[in-house]
């Protein structure tokens, strides 16, 4: 059992923010930056922002724990300049009311809730799924990994090779790795993994539909574990929805919800 402290929260948050980091400043490097990705600070703030990849996956503000000299009119008029709309995250503990009520006053409102958990690697985490086996990728498979991301998402099929392409660009990175799940020998899920320090983060996981409730989810994220412990790591968290099938699955694999953000975003 983990007991939720401040300094242990600050450093999930620091692990979620440098995986986010690496990842944009990696995909800065395509096509001359073809993408539009840009990090500014404003205190302790993260804002992010991939003009042609609007939505708020890469186009969110972390950190943000006070309202300081219009900081918050700064980073609004950061994303207004790119004509995009942040997601911004605050964490329990650390916003305050001033924060709150300046963002208000910016016409933003709290839309939703997003559990982080954690758990402590081990070693032993890997468990034998029945008819499921998991590998790393070889630089060959992205297109396959774009392809079940997109399909397992319901997003568009255009967009499966920027998928492809926006993961590849990691694949030599030596904090990030890369899996697919196969039922039967047939591709069935994909998942990422990102380590920071002693904090390794589940960055990502996508199964097909016509292979979930199999397992595949669990095995995805105790492999992660496995190898996140191998690697020297002494925690691993993730995100997910709160009461969400994602969040299930990581309670089953250990992990327990330390907190859970607010997420903001301005009204039409």
């Amino acid at each position: 059992m983990i007991i939720t402290k401040p300094e242990f929260v600050d450093r999930l948050e620091e692990a979620e923010t440098n995986m986010l980091c690496s990842r944009l400043r990696a995909i800065e490097t395509l096509d001359g930056n073809s993408l539009g990705v840009a990090i500014e600070t404003f205190g302790q703030a993260y804002a992010f922002s991939a003009k042609c990849m609007p939505g708020p996956a890469f186009n969110t503000v972390r950190g943000l724990r006070e309202e300081k000299e219009g900081q918050i009119g700064k980073i609004i008029r950061f994303y207004e300049k790119k004509e995009l709309e942040p997601q911004i995250q605050l964490v329990p503990g650390a916003a305050g009311n001033k924060v709150m009520q300046a963002l208000f006053r910016q016409d933003f409102c709290q839309t939703g809730f997003h559990s982080v958990l954690a758990g402590k690697c081990s070693r032993q985490a890997e468990e034998r799924h029945e008819g499921i086996s998991i590998r790393t990728l070889k630089l060959e498979d992205y297109r396959l990994y774009g392809h079940i991301y997109t399909e397992s998402f319901g997003m568009p099929a255009f967009l499966k090779e920027s998928v492809a392409t926006n993961n590849a660009v990691l694949h030599e990175e030596r904090n990030w790795a890369f899996y697919l799940a196969e039922v039967e020998e047939e591709p069935a899920g994909v998942a990422a993994l990102f380590t920071s320090g002693s904090i390794a983060v589940l960055a990502a996981c996508a199964v097909l539909g016509r292979f979930r409730k199999q397992g595949v989810q669990q095995a995805l994220i105790a492999r992660r574990q496995a190898d996140a412990a191998a690697a020297g790591c002494t925690y691993i968290c993730g995100q997910a929805g709160f009461a969400t099938t994602s969040q299930r699955n990581m309670e089953r694999s250990g992990l327990q919800t330390i907190y859970t953000k607010a997420l903001w975003q301005r009204v039409s």
